[in-house]
C-alpha cells in the first residue's frame, strides 16, 4: 500500500516510520500543505493523509477522484477546509482524528489561564529586559474567580473538571446539551448569564455559521469590564477589529490566543524580522496582556502519535470496510 502525507512535521515522521513497519505502507512524506497546486503528485498512491490547514476544496476532489483515490484522512479534528457534502457527491470517504488527545489542549488552557491572571506574560517580557520590579504585577487568584466555559464537548468537560480541581467561586458553563457528570461541579446557565458573570471566558467550540465571530462587539458588551478571554479553539470565533478595540479601551483585560484567523502568516514560522501584512496582530504582537502562541495547544507527544496513528488506521478500516468510526462522509 502506497499513502502520500502533507504537512508533515519533523516529530510526526518517526511515527509514519513505526505504523510503515507494523502494516508494510510505503509513505511519501511531504512537509507543504496539499492543494490544487501540487494534488497532481497524488497519483500512483492509495490514499491521502493530511492537516486541518490543507485545502481539500471541489478542485483538489475531483483531481483525486480522478486519481481513483476514493479514500482520505485528516490528522484532525477540524475539518472546516474540507468540502465534506462535494466529497460525499463524487463518493470519496473522509476520515478525521476527533479524539486524539483531549487532553493536551485542556492543560494548555489551564496554562494559559494562569498566565493571564498571574500576568506572566508582563513579568517575563520584563525580565528578559533586566527588569525584575514587582508594581504593575498583583495577580489574581483562580478561587476568587467566576469562570465560564463556552463549550462543554471532550476538551470543555476536561477543562471543567481540571479546573474544579482550583476551587474557583464557581464554574458557568453555557453547551447545546448538559452533560450530568458536570453537574455537581458547574452550573450550565444561559449565554447572556455566562457574559455578565464571568471574570474570566474560555472557549472551547467549534468554528461553524452559529460561532464565527462569537466573540464580537455586540456580546463583548454584555461581558463584565476587565474580563479575561481564553481561545484554544479556532481563530475564526474572533471579530478581531472588535478585539483589539475592546482591548485597548480595557473592558478586555487580557486574552489568550492560541489560534487567530490569519495564524498562517506566523505558525511554523520564524518572523523576527518581518512585518506582517495583518495590522492587527501586529499591534497584539506588542501588547503585554496579550498571550498569543502558534496553535500549539494540543502538540503533545500522546496527541502527535495518535494524530497520525489514528489517522492511518481510519484508512486501512475504510480500505477494508468502505467505513470507519471516524468517518465524515
Amino acid at each position: 500500500m502506497k499513502i502520500i502525507a502533507y504537512s508533515v512535521i519533523d516529530d510526526e515522521i518517526k511515527y509514519f516510520d513505526i505504523i510503515s513497519k507494523k502494516y508494510n505502507i510505503e509513505f511519501k512524506l511531504n512537509k507543504y500543505k496539499l492543494d490544487i497546486s501540487n494534488v497532481e503528485e497524488t497519483k500512483g498512491f492509495d490514499s491521502v493523509v493530511f492537516k486541518a490547514r490543507d485545502d481539500i476544496s471541489k478542485d483538489v476532489l475531483n483531481k483525486l477522484k480522478s486519481f481513483n483515490i476514493k479514500y482520505i484522512s485528516t490528522r484532525a479534528a477540524g475539518f472546516d477546509k474540507i468540502d465534506i457534502e462535494y466529497a460525499k457527491e463524487i463518493g470519496i470517504k473522509v476520515a478525521n482524528v476527533p479524539d486524539y488527545s483531549p487532553n493536551s489542549v485542556s492543560e494548555f488552557t489551564i496554562l494559559s489561564l494562569l498566565a493571564l491572571i498571574r500576568n506572566y506574560n508582563s513579568i517575563l517580557i520584563n525580565g528578559y529586559n533586566r527588569n525584575y520590579i514587582w508594581t504593575g504585577h498583583i495577580g489574581k487568584e483562580i478561587r476568587n474567580l467566576n469562570i465560564g466555559i463556552i463549550g462543554s464537548g471532550r476538551i470543555g468537560s476536561l477543562i471543567i473538571k481540571h479546573l474544579s480541581g482550583f476551587m474557583p467561586k464557581n464554574i458557568f458553563v453555557y453547551s447545546r446539551s448538559i452533560k450530568n457528570e458536570l453537574l455537581d461541579i458547574a452550573k450550565y446557565v444561559s449565554l447572556d448569564e455566562i457574559y455578565s458573570n464571568s471574570d474570566v471566558l474560555i472557549y472551547a467550540i467549534p468554528c461553524n455559521d452559529e460561532t464565527k465571530n462569537i466573540i464580537c462587539k455586540e456580546n463583548i458588551e454584555k461581558m463584565k469590564k476587565g474580563v479575561l478571554i481564553i481561545n484554544t479553539s479556532r481563530g475564526e470565533l474572533v471579530n478581531n477589529n472588535d478585539l483589539l478595540e475592546y482591548l485597548e479601551n480595557n473592558h478586555i483585560a487580557g486574552i489568550a490566543l492560541d489560534v487567530y484567523t490569519n495564524e498562517h502568516l506566523y505558525t511554523q514560522k520564524n518572523i523576527s524580522n518581518i512585518v506582517l501584512e495583518d495590522n492587527i496582530i501586529e499591534k497584539l504582537m506588542k501588547m503585554p496582556n496579550v498571550i498569543l502562541t502558534p496553535h500549539i495547544a494540543f502538540y503533545t507527544d500522546e496527541a502527535v502519535k495518535n494524530m497520525v496513528y489514528i489517522s492511518i488506521e481510519n484508512i486501512l478500516e475504510l480500505m477494508k470496510n468502505d467505513t470507519c468510526k471516524n468517518i465524515l462522509t
